[in-house]
């Protein structure tokens, strides 16, 4: 799907996590943010698109984002500890309990890693431009991409239509309200945010999950009702669109004195 010109959305319906994932091009290069799991070639679609040397680049490391990645020559990964503990030899090795794959069956494949963006980077395409974002809260490793231009943040995992999963290894609560407070001071009432997972329509036809800053703002509001309320439920809905999973580890930081 064309969201905008040089931005492209490509969606797995037929994947039971319904994964999104995007294609921003420029003059002079594109980037792919996001590589889905795998069950299918994904570089086949972004060929199809455009003619241009494409980077990947992983919003973190879970297996449904990665699993294609072996598939482009030019990868890029966020210059965080977390991801430079799983290098050996030049290559990115299976990351341990950042990838969950086993729950699945899911067996990474070691990749060469050419670039380290450090955080705040800003990625040129030629005439296009994404900065680096560090997201955690869904997951500790986590980046988001902000296009100030075109007022558009591609969020990865952090924010979605449905089940945001505030339940995994990784996850924090605290981080999850710190970060949303922090998205929100870049927005307007007409930035256009673009998550990781979709829905089924009514007509059982799939579209970008496309949500605004009012959703930031229900998250933001849920998270600093649930901190304050000192209750760990293991779902709280955020709005209609989209509620948090929960567990007890990702309540931990709350819980510091």
């Amino acid at each position: 799907q064309q969201l905008d010109e040089g931005l492209w959305a490509i969606g797995e319906p037929r994947f039971h996590q319904l994964n999104w994932n995007y294609l921003v091009a420029g003059s002079k290069r594109a980037l792919l943010f996001d590589t889905g799991p795998g069950v299918r070639d994904i570089s086949v679609v972004v060929k199809a698109l455009i003619n241009l040397p494409v980077t990947a680049l992983p919003s973190h490391m879970h297996f449904d984002h990665t699993g294609n990645l072996h598939r482009f020559d030019d990868l890029a990964m966020a210059d965080l500890a977390l991801l430079w503990a799983h290098e050996k030899d030049g290559m990115m090795q299976e990351p341990g309990d950042l990838f969950l794959g086993h729950f699945e069956g899911m067996v990474w494949r070691p990749v060469a890693v050419r670039h380290w963006w450090p955080i705040g980077h800003v990625i040129d395409l030629g005439g296009r431009q994404l900065e680096i974002l560090h997201t955690p809260g869904h997951a500790a490793e986590h980046i988001a991409l902000w296009d100030a231009v075109h007022n558009i943040l591609l969020a990865g995992d952090f924010l979605y239509l449905g089940a945001l999963w505030g339940q995994t290894r990784g996850a924090n609560l605290a981080d999850y309200e710190r970060v949303t407070g922090e998205l929100l001071q870049r927005m307007d009432g007409a930035t256009q945010i673009f998550g990781a997972h979709g829905q089924a329509e009514g007509n059982d036809q799939h579209a970008a999950p496309r949500l605004a800053k009012q959703d930031a703002e229900d998250l933001l509001t849920t998270l600093k009702t649930l901190r304050k309320s000192g209750e760990m439920p293991g779902r709280v809905e955020v709005n209609a669109r989209i509620y948090l999973l929960t567990a007890p580890h990702a309540f931990a930081a709350w819980q510091k004195p």
